[in-house]
C-alpha cells in the first residue's frame, strides 16, 4: 500500500481517480488548492465582475467526495505562488507580445512544485491528478531503442525504477500530455494519473455515477487553470491599462484600430474588427503597438518551416543528447503532431525543422515533442526562423 496525496479538484476526474486509487489499496489524503480569490482579482486593479472562479462551490464538492470515499481531506493555500508564478507569467508575456501557457506553468509551478514539494515532505510515495495521460515504462528504453511499447499506468507502488515517462492518455480526444512537459523526469517516478486509461469521459463519468459521487454530472471546466471563467481580455485590459493604435495590412496600409496589441495572438481571426475578411494576425509589433494582419487568401504568410526554442525540459534525456533527432512536434494544444527534426545548439536552445510548414508559430507557447505515444520533452518557442 502506497501513501498518495491526490489533487481534488471538485470534478468529476479527480474525484473518479481518488476513487480508483481507494479501490486499489492505497492510502488517499485527498487536497485541495486554493489558488485563486476575488481578492486577489481587485488586488491586481480589475473590477469584482470579472471574477469567475468558485472554488467554495470546488472545495464543497471535493469535500463531500472525499467524505463518502472515506479519506482525509485537507485544503492547501497557494494562492501567493500562483499569483507570482503564474498569472504575473502570464501578464507579463501578454504584454510583451508574447502567448502565454499559464496551465503549462500551473503544472509546473503549483502542481509539481509547490504541492509535490509538501507532499514529499509529510511523507508521499507518489502524488496524483485528474490528468488525462499516463505514466508508462520500459525496461529498455534507451538511446538505440527509442520506440517501445507503452505499459500499463502504473499504480503499483512496487515498481520504483526510474525509467517511467509520460504518454499520451488512451483518450485521444482529451489527451493532456502537452500541458505536461515541464514535469521533472525525477517527478514522473512518483506521479499517478489513474485515469489514463479510460479509453472515453463518458466512462468516467459512468464510474462515478456507479460510485455515486456528487461530481458524476458536474460540466467540466472552462477558462484557464485556477482563474475560471474570467474574461480574459477584460482582465488584460483593465490591469495592462488600454493602449490604442492601429491595424495594418504587411504593406503598411492602415485597416483599423485596436485597444492594445497584447490583446492580440499570432494567427488570430476573430474579433478584428475589420472589413473585407476573414484577416488574420500575423505578427504583432509591440514597441509600436501595431497588429499586422494578412487576409485568409495570404495564408502563406503565416506558416513557417523552422523555429528557435529554449527552456528546455527532456523527460527522457536520451533525446536531449543527440545533437540531431527526428520524432513528431506539437506547438499547440490540440493539434496534430508533425514530423519535425530537432538540432541542438546549445544545452538550452534548439532548432526543430519540420517536414512540412506548420501554421502560426506564436513566441511564448510551448513546442513539445512525441515519439509515438510517448512524451519526450519540450522547450518554449522563441521565434519562428
Amino acid at each position: 500500500m502506497a501513501k498518495v496525496f491526490m489533487m481534488m479538484s471538485g470534478g468529476v476526474d479527480s474525484s473518479v481517480a481518488a476513487a480508483d486509487l481507494v479501490e486499489l489499496g492505497h492510502e488517499v489524503i485527498g487536497v485541495f488548492m486554493k489558488c485563486w480569490s476575488i481578492e486577489q482579482l481587485v488586488s491586481m486593479g480589475a473590477d469584482e465582475s470579472l471574477y469567475g472562479c468558485f472554488w467554495e462551490d470546488d472545495v464543497t464538492d471535493a469535500r463531500l467526495v472525499a467524505s463518502k470515499l472515506k479519506i482525509p481531506f485537507y485544503v492547501w493555500d497557494f494562492q501567493a505562488e500562483y499569483k507570482s508564478g503564474v498569472v504575473d507569467y502570464m501578464l507579463y508575456e501578454y504584454k510583451n507580445g508574447r502567448t502565454p501557457n499559464p496551465d503549462v506553468m500551473c503544472n509546473s509551478i503549483v502542481k509539481f512544485g509547490i504541492f509535490y514539494k509538501r507532499a514529499m515532505e509529510l511523507g508521499a510515495d507518489f502524488v496524483a491528478t485528474g490528468h488525462y495521460a499516463k505514466i508508462a515504462q520500459s525496461d529498455d528504453l534507451n538511446q538505440s531503442n527509442p520506440n517501445v511499447s507503452l505499459g500499463q499506468t502504473i499504480l503499483e507502488p512496487k515498481s520504483l525504477k526510474s525509467n517511467k515517462y509520460i504518454a499520451r492518455g488512451r483518450d485521444s480526444n482529451k489527451d493532456q500530455s502537452y500541458f505536461l512537459w515541464r514535469v521533472k523526469s525525477a517527478q514522473i517516478q512518483k506521479t499517478l494519473f489513474p485515469i489514463g486509461e479510460y479509453q472515453t469521459k463518458a466512462q468516467v463519468r459512468a464510474r462515478a455515477e456507479q460510485l455515486n459521487l456528487i461530481t458524476a454530472t458536474k460540466p467540466d471546466s472552462q477558462g484557464l487553470c485556477f482563474i475560471g471563467e474570467t474574461p480574459l481580455r477584460a482582465l488584460l485590459l483593465q490591469t495592462l491599462g488600454q493602449k490604442n493604435g492601429e491595424i495594418l495590412d504587411e504593406f503598411g496600409t492602415v485597416l483599423g484600430t485596436h485597444l492594445g496589441a497584447f490583446l492580440f495572438t499570432i494567427g488570430q481571426r476573430n474579433g478584428l474588427g475589420l472589413s473585407g475578411g476573414p484577416w488574420f494576425v500575423v505578427r504583432l509589433e509591440i514597441a509600436l503597438n501595431q497588429v499586422i494582419v494578412a487576409h485568409l487568401g495570404q495564408e502563406e504568410n503565416l506558416m513557417g518551416a523552422k523555429l528557435l526554442a529554449k527552456e528546455i525540459n527532456w523527460q527522457i534525456q536520451t533525446y536531449g543528447n543527440q545533437a540531431t533527432f527526428s520524432c513528431q512536434a506539437q506547438i499547440r494544444y490540440r493539434q496534430e503532431a508533425v514530423n519535425c527534426t530537432v538540432e541542438m545548439q546549445s544545452p538550452d536552445a534548439l532548432e526543430v525543422s519540420f517536414v512540412e510548414p506548420v501554421r502560426a508559430i506564436s513566441p511564448g507557447q510551448s513546442i513539445v515533442f512525441y515519439d509515438g505515444q510517448t512524451m519526450l520533452g519540450g522547450a518554449v518557442i522563441q521565434s519562428k526562423l
